[in-house]
C-alpha cells in the first residue's frame, strides 16, 4: 500500500498519517506528475499497480477495501499476474 497525495503539504500528510495510525508510505505530489501519468481526475482515486507500474484496476471515490469482493479482485489479479515456474 502506497498513497500518493496531491492536495497537502508534507507536514498535513504526516498528520493525518499520525492521526489516523497510518503506517503505510504517502508521497507527495506537488506536480501532480503521478496524477498525471495514471489520468487521476478526482479523489480520492486508488488504484491497484502491477509490479511493472500498469494500473490493473482502480476506483473514484469511496469504496470498501476491506471486503470480500475487494479480497477476491485482488487474489484474481494476484494470480494472473503469476507467471508459471519452470522446472
Amino acid at each position: 500500500m502506497l498513497a500518493v497525495n496531491i492536495g497537502e503539504s508534507a507536514d498535513q500528510i504526516q498528520q493525518y498519517m499520525l492521526k489516523h495510525k497510518l503506517t503505510f508510505p504517502a508521497l507527495v505530489d506537488p506536480s501532480s506528475s503521478v496524477a498525471n501519468l495514471y489520468g487521476v481526475r478526482a479523489t480520492p482515486t486508488r488504484f491497484l499497480i502491477n509490479r511493472d507500474g500498469k494500473a490493473m484496476a482502480g476506483s473514484i471515490g469511496p469504496r470498501d477495501w476491506a471486503g470480500e469482493d475487494a479480497r477476491r479482485l485482488i487474489e484474481t489479479l494476484v494470480d494472473a499476474g503469476k507467471t508459471p515456474r519452470k522446472g
